[in-house]
């Protein structure tokens, strides 16, 4: 969601122009192709309707049902409906546009102004997203007092502080485990109702590459994936990548203590998870998540992806491996967040590095008007230097030589308003702060 919308742009910049009631043509009970007077039409801007001639009864069309515009062209096409609708009335316009930026410039500009207003201030300006952080836990401090008791004289932190703000919930931490091994992989046959092991092929790079369900995947084969610890995710390295038949999928599940149960998964990397690609893809933590055997084996963190339909070309595997192992799950009654930092309570940060994860979200419910007037003013700067070719000199006219130029006087009111403009911007961030960056020497 943009900071603001590309109407509020051409409102604000000064570079919209409003037209009113512009007729664009007469019906005929036929016609369906007219033209407006200009293109670069603004999304949301324009209105349709028709009235009798020399009447100011107005009945508005319904944008799909009655017509379709193309806002860069500015060509309407009336559909049947519309068509009846018009008759041989008078088709009127109200509508704003730009003489030099269409809608996908103006869009890009306002989304180059957000990432920077990002950039400047630290936080985000609207709808909550969700975010996943790293951070490496206590270091193992070695700084002993000159004076018995022979401790440590630095107190270790018990807080970090999240990367993006202003947090609006914290969903969940984890303290992680070492690099952890597959303890157990195997492929499930559906048709011969066999299991076959192929651990020591998922971990190693020195291990041939293995069918990833059997020679011959067919629709509810199945592979388990199986861990001493819960995890949260998987990197594959596919020596061959199955090629989607069009309906490829895996339903991906976890052993709640009872049954198999879905787990919501999601790619890093696209086609990871079906293993149409190698890559990465994560799920979010199944609640109830229990130790089962498979074909025997010891009882475990088990996965599995059961294939619903087949592939066109079958996937080979190279290496499994599992990501974030899960060591802890910090219970909320644990945690305080204030501005961006997250303190524990009862529980220490283990040592370790990038062993702790917090999953959570950032952002604001709405964005404050001065947010979107800075990202106005900002993308506006932006487009009024384009409109010069960054020429400003208010000289009218000088010689070199037999060469005389004439050069820069009408883009003197540009240059004044970007000034201004840009004054504005430095009164915003002074108001809301601009983020800080510290370097320690």
């Amino acid at each position: 969601m943009a900071y603001a919308t590309n109407l509020q742009f051409a409102q604000r910049s000064g570079l919209g122009i409003r037209v009113i009631d512009e007729n664009v043509g007469t019906g005929d009970n036929a016609e369906t192709d007219f033209d407006l007077d200009n293109d670069n039409v603004i999304a949301s801007s324009y209105t349709l309707s028709y009235a009798a001639s020399a009447s100011n009864s107005m009945t508005a069309l319904t944008e799909t049902t009655h017509y379709t515009l193309d806002a860069e062209s500015g060509r309407i096409v009336l559909t049947g409906p519309g068509v009846t609708a018009v008759g041989t009335n008078v088709l009127f316009a109200i509508y704003t546009y730009l003489d030099n930026f269409s809608n996908s410039v103006v869009t890009d500009l306002l989304a180059a102004a957000d990432a920077e207003i990002e950039i400047m201030t630290g936080r985000k300006w609207d709808t909550p997203t969700s975010a996943t952080d790293y951070f490496d836990g206590n270091p193992t401090l070695a700084y002993p007092t000159t004076n018995r008791p022979y401790v440590a004289d630095i107190e270790k932190p018990n807080s970090i502080k999240l990367k993006n703000s202003p947090v609006t919930a914290v969903n969940s931490v984890y303290f992680l485990t070492s690099p952890l091994t597959i303890t157990s992989f195997f492929n499930y046959d559906d048709g011969t109702a066999a299991y076959t092991d192929y651990t020591d092929n998922v971990n190693s790079t020195t291990e041939s590459p293995v069918n990833l369900f059997d020679a011959s995947p067919g629709t509810s084969d199945i592979v388990y994936i199986g861990s001493s610890q819960k995890f949260l995710g998987l990197d594959v390295v596919l020596s061959t990548l199955g090629v989607d038949n069009g309906t490829t999928a895996i339903d991906w599940e976890y052993w709640n203590g009872t049954t198999w149960a879905d787990i919501t998964e999601t790619d890093v990397n696209t086609g990871a998870s079906i293993f149409t690609a190698s890559g990465r893809f994560n799920w979010t933590y199944p609640y109830g998540w229990d130790k089962t055997t498979v074909n025997s084996s010891e009882s475990l963190y088990y996965i599995r992806g059961t294939l619903t339909d087949d592939y066109s070309v079958d996937p080979i595997v190279s290496t499994f491996t599992i990501r974030d192992g899960i060591s802890e799950v910090v219970e909320m009654r644990n945690l305080i967040e204030r501005n961006n930092n997250l303190s524990f309570v009862g529980v220490e940060l283990p040592t370790g590095t990038r062993n702790v994860r917090v999953d959570y979200s950032y952002g604001t419910l709405t964005t404050p008007n001065y947010i979107t007037e800075l990202a106005i003013m900002t993308a506006s700067v932006k487009a009024y230097i384009n409109l010069s070719g960054g020429s400003y000199d208010d000289a009218t006219s000088y010689s070199l030589g037999s060469k005389s130029v004439t050069i820069g006087e009408v883009y003197v009111n540009i240059r004044e308003v970007i000034t201004q403009f840009k004054k504005r911007i430095e009164e915003i961030y002074a108001m809301i702060g601009k983020r800080a960056d510290i370097a320690v020497i």
